[in-house]
């Protein structure tokens, strides 16, 4: 069995959210890892992953990991703000909604199955967010999450 992805909810359900969009992911100039884990998940729905709240497998490579911690910022919920936290806010929405914790174990299949079943309105999630911006998100990630399960289920890539 391969090594399992320490990943951070939010950063898989946005790869998840890509896949619906049909963006396809590449390397980034911060030279974080978003396209290694978006084709690891891609090719392998069973793929293992390990929740955190902390640095995943994604920040790990970045150049605005300094000390274990982000230096980037975001403008996402519509100010800027230091986008570890604003990450940790997220992340610890997504933990309650979908009654996952940190540390948690499950295949990247169970968690798009845990969020179908359990995600509802994401606009509570990001009430901080454009509305457009939440409806976007919504409609590419239902998309993906349900692409992802059925390809799984059919012998995804």
């Amino acid at each position: 069995m391969s090594e399992s992805l320490i990943i951070k909810p939010h950063h898989f359900l946005d790869i998840i959210r890509d896949f619906g969009a049909g963006i396809k992911h590449e390397p980034h100039p911060y030279g974080h890892a978003v396209h290694e884990a978006a084709q690891r998940l891609h090719e392998n729905p069973e793929c293992l992953l390990e929740l955190t709240s902390g640095v995943d497998s994604i920040c790990q490579p970045c150049r605005n990991l300094v000390g274990g911690h982000c230096t980037d910022t975001t403008s996402t919920p519509g100010r800027l703000v230091s986008k570890e936290s604003w990450n940790l806010l997220i992340d610890s929405r997504l933990f309650e909604r979908l009654g996952l914790k940190e540390g948690d174990r499950l295949t990247a299949r169970q968690f798009c199955r845990i969020a179908l079943a359990r995600l509802g309105d994401i606009y509570s999630i990001y009430p901080e967010v454009a509305r457009e911006k939440t409806a976007w998100r919504e409609q590419n990630l239902l998309s993906g999450l349900k692409e992802y399960l059925g390809s799984g289920e059919n012998g995804h890539k």
